[in-house]
């Protein structure tokens, strides 16, 4: 029951955060001052993450946009970030898999979970925790980064040939 909670609660959270984009940019487009600015034409949306209190989108160009609470600066795309694949939303901070293999993460740092392995390349796939990252590589093993007070980022040795990762509370 607890999880169907917290899966209703991650459902609503996103409903949430998608109706105020739209109302901020309906606002916009009447040019209502202190409005976000919409520009240009509306744009495909092949994946979207919610986070903790924040989501991303990732269009269909390979740029990423978000809102939603930007405390630990999770919302703060970095500058000319482009060529991205897939993203993922921890609680406070976020990922991008560009198509060159590479992981970029900004916001909440507190427990590393942005400090990518240095040298982590040829990776497939990511996901992200409240306060953990974890990057599938093509070679079929995981590597995961961050807050491991519980061993979520404890990889067991050995662990080869996986295909699909997911992210969770604890990964």
């Amino acid at each position: 029951m607890k999880r169907k909670r917290t899966i209703i609660g991650i459902l609503a959270t996103f409903l949430l955060a998608l109706a105020a984009w739209y109302a901020n940019s309906a606002e916009a487009a009447s040019g209502k001052a202190g409005a976000a600015q919409r520009v240009g034409e509306p744009f495909r949306v092949p994946a979207i993450a919610a986070g903790g209190r924040h989501s991303l989108a990732l269009k269909s160009d390979g740029t990423v946009i978000t809102w939603g609470d930007n405390t630990f600066g999770q919302t703060n795309v970095p500058a000319g970030l482009s060529g991205v694949t897939a993203i993922a939303a921890g609680g406070y901070h976020s990922l991008a898999l560009k198509s060159d293999g590479m992981v970029v993460a900004w916001g909440d740092n507190q427990y590393g979970q942005t400090n990518v392995p240095a040298g982590l390349g040829g990776v497939t796939a990511i996901t992200a925790g409240v306060y953990q990252s974890l990057a599938l590589k093509s070679d079929g093993t995981v590597v995961a980064w961050g807050d491991n007070q519980y061993g979520q980022t404890n990889v067991p040795a050995g662990l080869s040939g996986v295909t699909a990762i997911a992210g969770g509370h604890h990964s």
